[in-house]
């Protein structure tokens, strides 16, 4: 008579539940539950720029390290003599690179070549008179500039608005857990955590890269932007009553 074995695993059954933690329900250290909400708020100020940011510079090459060099030399005091000579504080003038480096042809099978030396040297120019831009930069151009790298548009004192800004977040932030809480009848209390999110304060970028053989005739068109905005961002978690 054939035997019929039974294994019983001792096993248990196990089911799979999911708890939905509503976002305002938080377990606080005492044991006991305390109510919250964490919403995100946004500000925004617009505002003209009152500065532009140009970055430039000078590219020589020429056989040796010391006749690049002093070439380069020459053409950049021509740039900074026309910057200031029509303008341009030296204050608002500083040299932010300067770099020498050979130039090397490659060979196949053999070791590289030295062929000459390129030297470049930049240069940040804060321009005050925005109508002015594009005749600094055709200055620039006439003087020997030949490396344009930027320009930018930004507020200098930009202080103000940001914190104008970061009253509007905590302000929209406010308005948004009242907003989700009112449906429920729950009242918002204060808040229990604050953190701003937003990132730094940063000038519009206008143009990259300007080929200075792309303007020959007269001043360099510059379209500035009208406003620029200033952003913030919080997070807060507010206690609900």
């Amino acid at each position: 008579m054939p035997t019929t074995m039974i294994t019983i695993l001792p096993a248990l059954l196990i089911i799979f539940t999911s708890i939905v933690i509503p976002p305002f329900v938080s377990s606080a250290d005492d044991g006991e539950q305390q109510r919250w909400i964490q919403v995100t708020g946004e500000g925004a100020v617009d505002a003209p720029p009152d500065l532009a940011i140009l970055r430039l510079g000078v590219m020589t090459i020429e056989k040796s390290p010391q006749e690049a060099t002093s070439k380069n030399n020459v053409i950049i005091a021509r740039v900074l003599k026309d910057l200031t000579d029509n303008g341009i504080t030296e204050k608002d003038l500083e040299t932010t690179n300067f770099k020498l480096s050979p130039q090397r042809e490659y060979r196949k099978n053999l070791p590289p070549l030295v062929t000459g030396y390129q030297a470049s040297n930049s240069l940040m120019i804060k321009i005050r008179d925005l109508e002015k831009v594009g005749k600094y930069m055709q200055l620039a151009i006439e003087a020997g500039g030949n490396n344009f790298e930027s320009l930018s548009f930004t507020v200098e004192d930009s202080k103000p608005l940001i914190d104008e800004a970061r009253v509007k977040a905590m302000k929209n932030a406010l308005g948004k857990a009242e907003m989700m809480t009112k449906a429920l009848n729950v009242g918002v209390g204060p808040p229990l955590v604050i953190s701003e999110i937003s990132q730094p304060f940063r000038p519009v970028q206008s143009r990259r890269m300007v080929a200075a053989d792309a303007y020959m005739e007269s001043d360099v068109p510059v379209q500035i932007p009208n406003e620029l905005s200033v952003n913030a961002r919080v997070q807060v978690k507010f206690a609900l009553e």
